[in-house]
């Protein structure tokens, strides 16, 4: 499985730690704290909360902890008298001299009573020597963002267009529907990317979550790893993610979390702060309950703001990101502590595919009394008249995944999925009948 990034904010700022495996140890990732930033073990205390009321025993994985998806968030207190030793030209570590002589930490407030060159941030003669005024207005416009709304140019060309399976999105307005668009739902779309940076979206996936009408969780997924290698064997990838939620008023797209998660979600697709067509689709209720859908990419700027740790969810407003003491925010000439969402978002061209790749027969995993089971799968036989047209179903297919033992990942899988993806190649007569036994079907003669 490749490793997630795990963003960890201390007294020092924001630091990012990629390829992160979840199922390490939390000693573990303390350990590579230790070896990357120079922060001793023994005075590190990880918690999932910035209170550091939930603190991380060393011994619990990662998992354990709730750590299993892109940019999810850890917080770390440094002891006051920790020796902190990185000092690369990457990373601005605030310092103080100790008692005996020594390099060590400063805190948060220590660094703002100290006259700082910004909040979190060492003074200017401990970063360097001597200043010219250029040296200075270089160095501080790092730490600022400006924002203009500029008529007619918030249109992406990053992503020209997503076309979305019309089965697969239909299918998704009606469990939102079932559960009286009571509660939020995301999905990861599976498609294809095409030469005119549009995407086309085959298929999508609804990972284990646990919503509420503001707020999602997802949950860890056992099935992580298996959904990339179907999507790769159905020459596919994660082009986007879907969210639905309640009715909200004019104006509201996405909240702080909707728009973080999604530029987190861009930065692992461009691997870093490039463009890409990875899109995020929404999906609200009109005022008869049915679904309509809106599509965007987030700016290259609030990539670049998210990477650096410049933008924080606001709880007490959801429609707005907060700007982090560190960094500097002008709206329209004017400083700002916290910026309206819309100000991160390019539009992109939404449209319906009438003609499915897949079949939409077998259950979709993880929905709320949603049942998957060897006996549907005859069912789905028995209506697409074939078993290799049954087997056209992204969720079948990744149900059979789950018997690894029966559909070999690496031996058989490939090979069904090659029947399925290339109408010139035909299923194995023993896979047929591998199937039809599996499902307690009686095999042909």
């Amino acid at each position: 499985m490749a490793g997630i990034l795990v963003r960890v904010r201390s007294q020092l700022g924001m630091w990012r730690f990629p390829g992160v495996n979840p199922d390490m140890t939390v000693a573990d990732f303390m350990h590579r704290i230790a070896e990357e930033k120079g922060v001793p073990m023994e005075q590190q205390h990880l918690s999932k909360d910035a209170s550091h009321k939930q603190p991380m025993e060393a011994s619990a994985r990662l998992r354990s902890n709730g750590v299993v998806s892109n940019g999810d968030m850890l917080f770390l207190r440094i002891d006051e008298a920790a020796d902190v030793m990185h000092s690369g030209s990457d990373k601005l570590v605030g310092r103080k001299i100790g008692a005996d002589g020594s390099i060590v930490a400063m805190s948060y407030d220590e660094a703002n009573a100290s006259g700082g060159f910004r909040p979190g941030m060492p003074r200017l003669r401990d970063i360097k020597g001597a200043w010219t005024l250029t040296d200075f207005l270089e160095m501080d416009e790092q730490f600022v963002y400006r924002f203009k709304k500029e008529k007619g140019k918030n249109v992406s060309e990053m992503c020209t267009a997503v076309t979305l399976d019309g089965e697969a999105a239909n299918s998704f307005v009606i469990y939102l529907q079932e559960v009286g668009w009571s509660q939020e739902r995301v999905g990861f779309l599976y498609g294809t990317v095409e030469d005119d940076k549009s995407v086309t979206v085959h298929a999508i996936y609804e990972p284990p979550q646990d919503n509420t009408s503001e707020r999602f969780q997802l949950l860890e997924d056992p099935r992580a790893e298996q959904v990339e290698r179907l999507a790769s064997m159905l020459n596919l990838k994660r082009v986007g993610w879907i969210f639905g939620h309640p009715p909200r008023e004019n104006g509201f797209f996405l909240s702080s979390q909707e728009l973080i998660f999604a530029t987190m979600q861009q930065l692992e697709a461009a691997d870093g702060v490039e463009e890409t067509p990875f899109v995020t689709v929404r999906v609200r209720p009109d005022e008869h309950g049915k679904g309509e859908f809106d599509a965007f990419q987030v700016t290259l700027q609030g990539m670049d703001m998210v990477a650096e740790g410049a933008l924080e969810e606001d709880p007490k407003d959801r429609v707005h990101c907060a700007i982090s003491p560190t960094f500097t925010a002008i709206v329209e000439g004017k400083l700002a502590k916290s910026v309206h969402n819309q100000m991160f978002l390019l539009n992109v061209r939404l449209k319906h595919s009438l003609q499915p790749r897949f079949r939409r027969v077998f259950p979709d995993a993880n929905r709320i009394g949603s049942v998957q089971s060897p006996e549907l799968l005859k069912d789905c036989v028995a209506s697409a008249g074939s078993t290799t047209g049954a087997l056209s179903d992204f969720n079948l297919l990744l149900f059979l995944m789950d018997f690894k033992d029966m559909f070999h990942w690496d031996n058989d899988m490939p090979r069904i999925c090659e029947a399925v993806t290339n109408p010139e190649v035909a299923l194995d007569a023993g896979y047929d009948m591998l199937i039809r036994g599996f499902a307690g079907m009686e095999l042909e003669d």
